[in-house]
């Protein structure tokens, strides 16, 4: 997963200075390296890469779905959630397996079919 990394040049910052002032009527050129270090402070998080991954795990609508429909039912085997979207089985394991990477389910076979069940407070947290 590539780390995330707030960068901003030299004369976007200087705008963004001067935008703030017009807004506020003072000088910040003295406020804006703080946000500079408090985006610093909330990327270097130990909890921020984690919860990134889980976030963009559930951006696609299809996994918010599934995990939605997870949440109704104790389990779903892979063709009833392959049913539910109206995606190919291939599609539909893809998606599946970028929600167990990001934690968020774990996948169980029995015989030849695939089951999904939501991971234990699957609660998705602000770092």
């Amino acid at each position: 997963m590539s780390t995330w990394v707030y960068m901003m040049s030299a004369s976007r910052g200087l705008a963004l200075a001067t935008r703030l002032e017009r807004l506020t009527g003072e000088e910040a050129t003295c406020c804006v390296p703080k946000y500079h270090e408090l985006a610093a402070e909330v990327a270097g998080s130990p909890r921020f890469p984690k919860e990134l991954k889980r976030l963009r795990a559930l951006a696609d609508p299809n996994r918010l779905l599934a995990v939605a429909m997870l949440r109704r039912r104790d389990q779903l085997c892979a063709c009833e959630i392959q049913a539910a979207t109206h995606l190919t089985h291939a599609t539909v394991s893809h998606h599946m397996s970028v929600l167990e990477d990001a934690g968020l389910v774990t996948a169980h076979r029995q015989g030849k079919w695939i089951f999904y069940r939501l991971v234990a407070n699957t609660e998705v947290s602000i770092p």
